[in-house]
């Protein structure tokens, strides 16, 4: 082998071998929802309630996590300002900060054909979890006291009957409480989203033939812009998702390792200009759970991607043990008192960039049970969109 080449072989597993070390901050009993990380993915995917539990782990966040601006409107020119401020078509902020919320979708749509910029990938979520259940409530109630129709007799809302009235929270019908969540995605990915994330394209199928999903009803967790679509009846939207992800598991799969996948967007229509702003900049946190006396690999691989902005990743606050991309294999080490466990990485295909970092933060062992838990987490600021699949076993 030349000198040249061995010395570059070297450095290479050097690289690939050193440990980046992680301090276990407490020793508690697991909790239950950590748990069920250990259990079969059909164990999961057969109760909605768990299935959305574990899916509420992960934390999403974004540099622009305030909306600067009430509402939004359609900007076909002088018509689309008018309509907003003479009739009052627009979107409407429920909440000046944006918001996560995780449910289970039933119903999924899109687009036929772009209509002036928009070309929507929607889905329909209902909620198991009490917590995103009651704010939606809180939505429709919102929509109740505005009392707004839609143009369309066909779609006439009866504000005197549920979800509006007669809600009784002890026999609860949650189909009643639906959230409608949109993202115009940017048109020159939409090919590669279809293929690599989750159906985009007019005859790209379903979620259930798509292989990250493989179920037409997952659970799904959104975070972005709750806010009212008066353009029609003003019924509640998520509107840009901006983070989506979903734990990828259905009734037959008895598989253990836990697949994430995960995207972050920015809004593609000329709608939302003051509540999607490129670039997309933010950090997300995966849970994950292992056995002491077990191997433990998290995996990575990059999906549809644009060009990192290591400049703009430099204004989020990130611990300085974080490491990057630009190695295939690399080893993290869990420690504390007495224990130390090796969690080997793989980039399936590495990035040389420091627009985006990953770190482990909130690292618990539970002592009895030997499960050490925490999150794995990466921070990027991306032109347009970023998604990826992490596999934990």
């Amino acid at each position: 082998m030349k000198l040249k080449s061995f010395f570059w072989f070297f450095l290479f597993n050097i690289a690939a071998t050193q440990a980046q070390t992680y301090e276990i901050s407490t020793y508690q009993p697991t909790t239950e929802t950590f748990t069920y990380l250990l259990e079969s993915n059909s164990f999961i995917s057969k109760n909605d309630t768990i299935n959305e539990l574990v899916v509420d782990l992960v934390t999403p966040i974004l540099l622009d996590s305030m909306i600067e601006r009430k509402k939004q409107h359609h900007k076909v020119g002088i018509v689309g300002w008018a309509i907003h401020a003479l009739a009052g078509f627009n979107w409407r902020a429920f909440s000046m900060k944006k918001e996560k919320v995780v449910g289970t979708i039933v119903r999924e749509s899109r687009s036929g054909s772009q209509e002036f910029t928009e070309y929507d990938i929607n889905f329909d979520l209902n909620f198991h979890l009490n917590k995103y259940l009651f704010r939606i409530f809180e939505m429709y109630d919102k929509q109740g006291k505005i009392k707004r129709q839609d143009v369309r007799p066909s779609h006439k809302t009866d504000y005197k009957s549920p979800p509006f009235v007669n809600r009784d929270t002890n026999n609860i019908d949650i189909r009643q409480y639906r959230l409608h969540c949109e993202l115009t995605p940017d048109r020159a990915f939409r090919g590669s989203l279809n293929y690599l994330f989750y159906p985009t394209l007019p005859g790209g199928g379903n979620l259930g033939a798509h292989p990250n999903l493989g179920t037409r009803n997952p659970a799904v967790g959104f975070y972005g812009t709750m806010c009212l679509d008066c353009n029609h009846s003003c019924h509640p939207e998520l509107h840009p998702y901006e983070w989506m992800w979903w734990l990828k598991c259905t009734d037959s799969d008895t598989s253990y390792t836990k697949e994430w996948n995960i995207g972050i967007f920015h809004e593609g229509s000329n709608r939302m200009k003051k509540w999607s702003v490129n670039p997309m900049t933010g950090q997300i946190r995966i849970p994950f759970a292992f056995k002491m006396e077990e191997s433990a690999t998290i995996e990575i691989e990059h999906g549809v991607l644009n060009r990192f902005m290591p400049e703009e990743l430099a204004k989020m606050n990130i611990p300085t043990t974080n490491f990057d991309a630009s190695v295939q294999k690399r080893i993290v080490q869990i420690k504390g008192k007495d224990v130390s466990k090796d969690i080997q990485l793989h980039f399936v295909n590495p990035i040389v960039t420091q627009g985006l970092k990953y770190w482990l933060t909130d690292i618990n062992y539970d002592e009895k049970n030997k499960i050490v838990s925490g999150y794995f987490c990466y921070a990027l600021s991306a032109m347009d969109l970023y998604t990826c699949k992490i596999r934990i076993d």
